[in-house]
């Protein structure tokens, strides 16, 4: 009878408590190896605190992380693993399994949004550090490392090969994981993007098209201006059309938003009709054939703008992250265990997750990449805060012990056969 109930136990973690295939069970955290890292992350959480604090003190302006991936490949290195830094600038470390289970990559974005010479000095206040990058994704590098020495202190066994991956570039366009994604093909069976906060699990990805709408004419004198073909009057026209175009209800499962001249430039004296005028347009949607859709209709606005003004029009690409699939799109990807089992380990260390919101099809970090890319993967929070990608903003010290302790639950479930 004991067997037949232990038996039973294993069954019903293997469905998880939604039906949901899991490879997550409170047995993967009573091993012993496994109890030992969660124990040093516990003891050493001051020191990764320090850590983090001089991690987002490190400048890191998207295109500009040199300084902390030094810092972070030294650590890779004083932790045991061999690691390497990629052309674009990414540094990667791959911890050897002992054979037979799935190699899985742990990714967390180095870079910040904010331009070199921004104050990134930390100040804390009782249980929160305030600072510009604090949370978006310096948390999540610290805790990276710090997985990094638990496995190590704790002699952790895992049967598939785990990468660790510290990339550049995630915000504007994760072009530093499609860079590594594209030289290591074949390599990933799963990815876990470490960002954002505790909570829902992402399995999805939402497209995100960055566009530069630029129009182009010969330009002249205001004293002859009139009657001259001006950019001006074709990017307003433009911009106008744009929003005439019709979007889906915010009501419903599968919507869209787009931003229109979050940027924008044209001439630099008074008395002149410029030469070229652009704008930027901001594209989002996980539907795909919508995404297409909508850039394809807003596209068309520009061209007769451009046309009806006699001017030049051309479009340049900043971004183009694809859309990974509207929710029944996605129905095989959220079965695949990788979802449920980091949902169930979210709820066995006490992150509160409303019922029906444990996983959504959707997504903005670098497991975008992987999801379109056809890989089983899934982003993961790092913590709770607050007012990102702004001066204000904020992270919880405590909720990184969380975020810190899930990936390790996570390497040891995942990796598993």
């Amino acid at each position: 009878m004991k067997l037949f109930l232990v038996l039973a136990c294993v069954g019903l973690a293997a469905l998880g408590q939604t039906g949901y295939p899991t490879k997550f069970s409170p047995a993967v955290a009573e091993r012993a190896d496994v109890k030992r890292a969660l124990g040093f992350i516990d003891a050493h959480f001051e020191e990764q605190v320090a850590e983090w604090i001089k991690i987002t003190e490190i400048p890191a302006p998207s295109g500009q992380e040199q300084a902390r991936a030094a810092y972070v490949k030294a650590e890779f290195e004083k932790a045991g693993l061999q690691a390497t830094v990629d052309a674009s600038g990414n540094v990667e470390a791959r911890r050897k399994g002992t054979g037979g289970g799935p190699t899985v990559v742990f990714a967390a974005h180095m870079d910040t949004v904010f331009p070199a010479g921004t104050n990134v000095k930390v100040r804390r206040e009782g249980e929160r550090l305030y600072a510009p990058g604090v949370g978006d994704n310096s948390t999540s590098v610290a805790n990276l490392l710090q997985v990094i020495r638990a496995m190590r202190d704790a002699d952790m066994k895992t049967r598939g090969d785990i990468v660790f991956l510290a990339t550049v570039q995630e915000e504007v366009g994760l072009k530093g994981m499609y860079a590594w994604l594209e030289r290591n093909r074949g390599m990933a069976d799963l990815l876990v993007g470490m960002d954002g906060a505790l909570g829902p699990v992402n399995y999805g990805a939402l497209g995100i098209y960055w566009s530069k709408m630029k129009f182009t004419g010969p330009g002249a004198h205001t004293n002859r201006s009139r009657g001259v073909p001006n950019p001006v009057l074709a990017a307003a026209r433009c911009i106008s059309e744009i929003y005439t175009v019709p979007l889906p209800d915010k009501a419903e499962e599968v919507s869209a938003v787009y931003n229109v001249g979050g940027m924008m430039s044209a001439g630099n004296v008074v008395n002149a009709v410029p030469q070229e005028v652009a704008f930027t347009v901001d594209l989002r949607t996980v539907d795909k054939q919508l995404l297409a859709t909508l850039d394809d209709a807003i596209v068309s606005k520009c061209d007769a703008a451009a046309r009806a003004q006699k001017v030049e029009f051309a479009r340049e690409w900043i971004q183009k992250s694809e859309a990974g699939g509207r929710p029944e799109q996605l129905a095989g990807a959220r079965r695949h265990p990788i979802v449920q089992t980091a949902v169930d380990v979210q709820r066995y260390l006490g992150v509160k997750i409303l019922a029906g919101n444990e996983a959504i099809a959707s997504g903005s970090t670098d497991a975008n990449v992987g999801v379109v890319n056809g890989i089983p993967s899934v982003s993961v929070g790092r913590g709770y805060g607050g007012d990102n990608h702004t001066l204000r903003e904020w992270s919880d010290v405590e909720s990184a012990r969380i975020g810190t302790k899930q990936i390790v639950l996570l390497a040891a479930a995942l990796t598993e056969p």
